[in-house]
């Protein structure tokens, strides 16, 4: 019996979203395998024949939810004229906060990649994806505000960086700041990228 890729995918979202909740519940370093297979309702074989442990499932769920994150933003760099810089960090900010994954766990995940070569070569693809979504999205954007295109092109890649770096912020605060305010952020860090 030949077994179809969306019930492949399918399975193995659902054991990546029991994960994420005992992850989000547990922590990470406290979360076992155990715990992941009582949670997701699937035999341990099953969990096995689709990842080889909770590294690999960490790493996982590191790749795939940045993933949704960035393909907006590398729709948002085909669009004519591509969105402010303000706009573009507002809608990422809410999108941060609408996931379906808690920013501590993405703290978490981080914390992990420091000493986990495994968790730190996702956490580096996701880093590679965003940059590389964001310098398209920023090539775009300089064009259309008059830049000669391979001005936009040499610049974009430090305003990526840049980017990178506010978005990465704003889930720390969100992760560890009570009364932030991650639109009031988005807002004032979209301004000062406003700026071609």
């Amino acid at each position: 019996m030949r077994v179809s890729s969306e019930y492949m995918q399918a399975r193995r979202d659902r054991i990546a979203r029991a994960a994420i909740d005992q992850f989000s519940f547990r922590g990470i370093h406290l979360t076992s395998m155990s715990n992941i297979i009582e949670a997701s309702g699937l035999s341990a074989g099953t969990i096995y024949n689709h990842f080889k442990g909770k590294n690999e499932i960490i790493a996982y769920v590191a790749r795939t939810t940045f993933s949704e994150l960035f393909a907006e933003v590398e729709a948002a760099a085909s669009t004519e004229p591509p969105p402010r810089p303000s706009e573009l960090i507002g809608l990422i900010a809410a999108r941060i906060a609408s996931a379906d994954i808690p920013t501590g766990l993405l703290v978490q995940v981080w914390g992990e990649a420091v000493s986990n070569r495994e968790v730190r070569d996702a956490a580096n693809d996701v880093y590679e994806q965003a940059r590389d979504a964001l310098g398209e999205y920023c090539a775009a954007w300089l064009a259309a505000q008059g830049a000669d295109r391979r001005a936009a092109e040499r610049r974009a890649p430090a305003r990526a960086h840049v980017m990178v770096s506010l978005i990465y912020a704003q889930i720390l605060q969100m992760s560890l700041i009570d009364d932030h305010d991650p639109a009031a952020l988005a807002a004032e860090l979209g301004e000062l990228l406003d700026r071609a």
